[in-house]
């Protein structure tokens, strides 16, 4: 009786397997608590392996987006995924990211990529139009989702080879980095204040299409020639020689 019921068990625990790893992606999907800003679509393949053409955040695209799941953790009831977007022929960010706690607040971790200054650049509210070239790196080491964006977040930026290009001026600006961190629910960027522009100033994403920052730039040795013409645009500068940057 007790080697039936074994067999019984083990053919149970089998199938009941074979059904998770057939089950359609966007079937599983539909029982996740999704942010109601982000929609995913064409999302093809199984509960392990799936892929999305594409998954939009507010007006931000993410496309080819790849995904594993992690059969170990659903044995520890914390469904867990690696996922894998972006990509040379495509626009929008590029990297990977793994992503847990789906079945309650969304936990992500191990977080790298690489997104063109342009696409950042185009969003903000600035009183100089200007474009940004070359490429931003993000690395997280834990974000918690929140209310409007974060609950938690530790992470840095980097643009190594910062540059813009403003009124018909192109100019390079060095290597910019920031702490990225979580404030009242908005993402916060403080950035480094050894670079070569004299820069102070801390950015907050409130919503994926709202951003706004304040801080002072104050002109070092090291500011660029071509950049000084443009200063007068800012402002005035106060009696420390700082000049008030607001968006």
């Amino acid at each position: 009786m007790k080697k039936w019921f074994a067999y019984g068990a083990m053919f149970f625990s089998l199938y009941f397997i074979f059904l998770i790893a057939t089950m359609p992606a966007a079937w599983v999907v539909s029982f996740i608590n999704l942010p109601k800003n982000s929609q995913v679509s064409e999302l093809s393949g199984t509960v392990w392996q799936s892929y999305a053409k594409q998954v939009r955040i507010d007006d931000v695209d993410i496309n080819n987006v790849s995904s594993e799941l992690s059969f170990l953790s659903l044995l520890m009831l914390d469904p867990t995924i690696k996922l894998v977007f972006g990509g040379p022929l495509v626009s929008g960010p590029e990297g990977k990211l793994t992503a847990s706690q789906l079945l309650k607040q969304i936990k992500i971790t191990d977080v790298d990529i690489t997104v063109a200054a342009h696409q950042i650049s185009e969003k903000l509210n600035l009183a100089i139009p200007l474009q940004a070239h070359n490429l931003i790196e993000l690395s997280v080491d834990e974000f918690m989702l929140g209310k409007p964006i974060c609950q938690l977040m530790k992470g840095s930026i980097k643009w190594k080879k910062a540059s813009i290009t403003a009124l018909s001026e192109t100019v390079s600006l060095g290597a910019l980095s920031a702490e990225v961190a979580c404030e009242k629910g908005a993402l916060t960027f403080i950035i480094a204040p050894e670079n070569d522009l004299g820069l102070t100033f801390t950015a907050y994403l409130h919503h994926m299409t709202r951003a706004s920052g304040s801080g002072h730039l104050k002109p070092s040795a090291n500011f660029p020639e071509k950049l000084k013409p443009l200063l007068p645009f800012i402002g005035k500068a106060d009696n420390q020689g700082r000049y008030r940057l607001n968006f």
